[in-house]
């Protein structure tokens, strides 16, 4: 039996502790619709992972302003760290074929085969990646400035190599989901205004980086939990699913009280 190999020390360290995976959500409900039953049915399978303590928590930006997918996925993490012992921020987009989501101790990147895009494997810490709580409390969580497309991925990284964090590179295959990209303005071609904008104001945090990830992340985190769910797939509760409305505010606008 599967479960039985939770007796051995090795094992249980890496399946043996709470899962939480973070997905940040707004306007993707045909990516949605298929992310999750996907994700009931790979973590269900004869395989080794179905052992971990897995829970899904789908993260809503309300309101109209632009999307902070780094102020989300702080959001979630936070909305989740009392029930979980690692938590992985994993994109609505991505649907894994094979991954490793066992427990790591530092941080980790789940994909590689089966980006969209042409990535650099040494840099590239995007739609998947994963972290112990303590580690990723230690790196003050992702930085909360960039709204719209772009550069949170970046800093986190460089969040972990100012701090001498190793980083895993696990490469699993993923199935990309299609979509409009929102950070280039033809595909693979020129970034978007969003993703100018935010790389410019990457570039600037660079040199001080080491002082600026001290108070840009989760000790500056401000947002107002509007509802929180069940998720339920044609008609049936999926077991340790919920759906998270967050008011996290707008650029130079705090969360309304």
């Amino acid at each position: 039996m599967l479960d039985d190999l939770l007796s051995v020390p090795e094992i249980a360290d890496r399946y043996g502790r709470r899962l939480a995976i973070i997905i940040p959500y707004r306007d993707r409900a045909e990516h949605l619709s298929q992310l999750l039953p996907h994700f009931a049915m790979y973590f269900a399978q004869d395989k080794i992972d179905r052992l971990l303590n897995v829970s899904f928590h789908v993260i809503e930006q309300a309101g109209k302003g632009p999307f902070n997918l780094g102020k989300v996925r702080n959001c979630g993490y936070v909305l989740t760290r009392d029930t979980s012992d690692y938590t992985c921020f994993h994109d609505v987009d991505y649907l894994p074929i094979w991954a490793d989501y066992s427990y790591t101790p530092t941080a980790a990147r789940l994909i590689w085969h089966g980006l969209r895009l042409p990535e650099d494997p040494e840099f590239f810490f995007g739609a998947a990646n994963m972290f112990d709580n303590q580690v990723f409390e230690r790196l003050n969580g992702f930085p909360n400035c960039y709204w719209g497309w772009g550069s949170e991925d970046q800093e986190m990284l460089a969040r972990c190599i100012i701090t001498d964090l190793a980083v895993e590179r696990r490469d699993g295959t993923f199935r990309s989901l299609p979509h409009a990209d929102r950070g280039y303005k033809s595909p693979g071609g020129p970034l978007s205004d969003d993703g100018e904008r935010n790389l410019a104001l990457f570039n600037e945090r660079a040199e001080e980086m080491h002082n600026l990830m001290k108070d840009d992340g989760l000790n500056n985190l401000e947002f107002k939990l509007l509802r929180k769910a069940p998720i339920a797939l044609q008609g049936a509760v999926l077991k340790n699913a919920f759906h998270y409305l967050v008011d996290i505010g707008e650029p130079g606008k705090p969360p309304e009280a």
